[in-house]
């Protein structure tokens, strides 16, 4: 088994990394360090990560190394920009999910749409996306806010998130080569966008891949 942390700021990032996992990564244990009052802190503070929460992620990535994992996924997007500096404080390979997927993206299309939920998370993704720019190459980008979704999925109205997300990535459909639902809990949208004739990437899938194969590289096999 290879068994991988996801730290997570919000709850609503569990049962689709957990579902994403059960269907296509068998050999995969999941172990889940959760604070969700780091995603609280962000919100309260206009989406800027203070050095006290970075301190936050800092003691999760350590003790989820402390309880010998071998890879450490971030969930939680408003931590994406500062991923490099994260993975320094692991002994295991550490990827952010967004970070993962929006790269994949980057590489492969020429013009994308991008959904959010999580309002600090707009300045994130626009961190992200500058810096695949200069990592990979020019990209068209058509950022937007899923509004509702978010206090939608707190209460457990998924039906509502779920509706809100797919609304918002059909408005994209018709201007982008491919859609990227940036945070975990989008992936109960995709069900509702079959239909659309661009690629739709969620998170959990892409970026649980990768992550295995740079710890499968590191173990040599």
């Amino acid at each position: 088994m290879i068994k991988i942390a996801v730290i997570s700021a919000a709850r609503v990032s569990l049962a689709p990394i957990e579902q994403t996992a059960a269907q296509h990564f068998p050999e995969v244990q999941l172990v889940h360090f959760v604070d969700e009052a780091m995603s609280l802190i962000a919100k309260r503070d206009g989406g800027v990560i203070s050095p006290s929460n970075l301190c936050r992620m800092v003691s999760l990535i350590r003790n989820a190394n402390d309880f010998g994992v071998d890879g450490v996924l971030l969930s939680c997007t408003i931590f994406s920009p500062y991923d490099e500096l994260l993975a320094e404080f692991s002994e295991s390979p550490l990827i952010a999910a967004d970070v993962a997927t929006l790269e994949n993206a980057v590489a492969t299309y020429n013009k994308i749409g991008v959904v959010v939920t999580f309002e600090p998370t707009l300045k994130s993704v626009g961190a992200i996306l500058n810096r695949c720019r200069e990592k990979i190459g020019p990209v068209h980008a058509d950022i937007r806010l899923a509004e509702g979704a978010f206090d939608a999925a707190a209460r457990g109205d998924a039906d509502t998130h779920n509706k809100t997300v797919a609304d918002c990535a059909r408005s994209l459909a018709g201007s982008c080569e491919a859609i990227i639902l940036t945070q975990m809990s989008h992936l109960g949208a995709l069900p509702l966008l079959s239909d659309l004739q661009v690629p739709v990437l969620t998170t959990p899938a892409v970026s649980l891949g990768l992550l295995i194969d740079r710890i499968n590289a590191r173990k040599g096999k």
